[in-house]
């Protein structure tokens, strides 16, 4: 391929080459990273501003948009598993991966356009309708996009580089959909109905240039499965992965890692305007919480170098329980501590996810080689499904939760000051407790995950021989 770099091979953790390791070239790394800046953009303001837009400013009320989204997020499970099945299916002259994400585009940008500028008086049926079409082009984009990065390269640490470039693509795109209503607050317009436009016209535009890019410049390896035999059935691979301890193990990891940022995302306009009492602050928090993020990035990448992927998780894991944690420590005007513990805590932020991700490609590979064919797709679409829950559980859960304990977010702003706000110890416990569990569980599932650096170069090794045996 003209586009990877093979005149130097990545050595393992072990010492060992990976068969077929290359580096990837930055070039090719920035172009792939494209369409990760309209995915990324588009998960934050599902999870952080259109539940309370729908909920409070369109009047649909928190029980019914929480369960909404809820349902949709359940609704699209079977989708996952049968998008990440099929990609794995393609055969076209323009590769696997390529056309499933250029077919992403068209659903995801008429989804963002219904939901993020919505006409006057919708009810739950339109967004019920337009949230299934948003999130069938967004799970076909995520979970192309991830098996195709997962293709790239077999080396262990060229798979965290090339998710850590994905992830820092992915939070630039959140920086600058959070910028937009930063930025129509400064000029002055106060209308929440323009902000939210802003961020859907932003998605709608940088998506497909994005992935018309990634689909010029990057190449898609074709299927290395040796036997050129037809994969499997779906049912038959969940079957098999229902055997696969370290594919379990992942998923729960995902699982549990991925409820964190959805509850703190869901919750984060309430605790600013609720508990700090600083709703000014909010887009400019959201907007250095990220910048935070991108930072973290490097640093977690090199520390996975050197103690693996799967410890720099669970550390991970580790720091976000302790930065958590000190929201506790939050008082009405407390607003520079605020700032301080948003900036630390966004540090932990793409710990995990990236990580994850590129632990996956490597348990695909140990899949392969157990049983002979390739499934990435599929595996990958498995991850997006947990993803899924994990944010449905947040809204479907937590806003019902906080309207039972009585916490209004529209009649906290017609309180009169210092009155006691009905609810608040409920919103406070969610936000610090339930992330703090979910974390340290997180973290204890992968403290200690076999498959390591010198695990998959005898992984690698094994495909390798396996390939060239079928070849002869």
């Amino acid at each position: 391929m003209s586009t990877i770099d093979t005149a130097s091979a990545v050595k393992a953790a072990a010492g060992g080459a990976v068969p077929g390791a290359t580096d990837v070239k930055r070039s090719t790394l920035l172009a792939f990273s494209g369409p990760a800046l309209g995915l990324y953009a588009i998960g934050l303001p599902v999870a952080v501003y259109l539940p309370p837009f729908y909920a409070k400013d369109l009047g649909l009320g928190l029980t019914l948009v929480g369960q909404i989204f809820m349902l949709c997020r359940f609704f699209d499970l079977a989708a996952d598993l049968a998008l990440g099945a099929a990609s794995d299916r393609v055969r076209s002259r323009w590769g696997r991966r390529r056309p499933m994400l250029a077919l992403a585009v068209p659903l995801m940008c008429l989804g963002a356009y219904q939901m993020f500028m919505p006409p006057a008086g919708v009810g739950p049926l339109y967004v019920l309708v337009w949230l299934v079409v948003m999130y069938a082009g967004y799970a076909l984009g995520v979970i192309s996009h991830m098996s195709w990065g997962a293709e790239l390269s077999p080396d262990y640490h060229q798979r965290s580089r090339i998710q850590g470039w994905r992830e820092m693509a992915g939070i630039i795109g959140m920086v600058a959909v959070l910028a937009l209503p930063a930025l129509l607050e400064l000029a002055g317009d106060g209308d929440k109905a323009h902000r939210i436009a802003a961020m859907g016209w932003f998605i709608i535009a940088i998506f497909p240039i994005g992935v018309i890019f990634a689909l010029w410049k990057v190449p898609d390896p074709p299927s290395l499965t040796g036997t050129g035999a037809a994969h499997v059935s779906l049912r038959e691979a969940l079957r098999t992965i229902a055997k696969s301890r370290l594919l379990k193990r992942i998923l729960a990891a995902d699982l549990l890692a991925g409820v964190p940022p959805a509850v703190t995302g869901a919750l984060f306009v309430f605790m600013v305007e609720s508990v700090v009492q600083a709703p000014k602050l909010t887009s400019t928090l959201l907007l250095g919480y990220f910048i935070a993020g991108i930072v973290g990035i490097p640093l977690w990448l090199n520390l996975s170098y050197r103690v693996g992927k799967h410890r720099a998780f669970a550390l991970g894991a580790l720091w976000n329980c302790a930065t958590g944690a000190s929201f506790l420590l939050l008082q009405p005007g407390m607003e520079g501590l605020l700032i301080g513990i948003t900036l630390l805590h966004g540090l932990g932020y793409a710990s995990g996810t990236f990580l994850l991700r590129a632990i996956m490609a490597d348990v695909a590979d140990e899949d392969e080689l157990r049983h002979g064919r390739n499934r990435t797709g599929l595996f990958y679409g498995l991850l997006t499904m947990t993803n899924k829950v994990g944010f449905a559980l947040a809204v479907g859960v937590t806003y019902p939760l906080l309207a039972l304990f009585g916490f209004s977010p529209s009649a906290v702003a017609t309180l009169p000051a210092g009155s006691a706000i009905p609810g608040l110890d409920a919103l406070i416990g969610l936000y610090v407790f339930l992330p703090l569990a979910m974390n340290m569980a997180a973290g204890l599932v992968m403290l200690r995950f076999p498959l390591t650096a010198e695990r998959l170069v005898e992984v690698r090794q094994g495909l390798a021989a396996r390939r060239t045996g079928a070849g002869s």
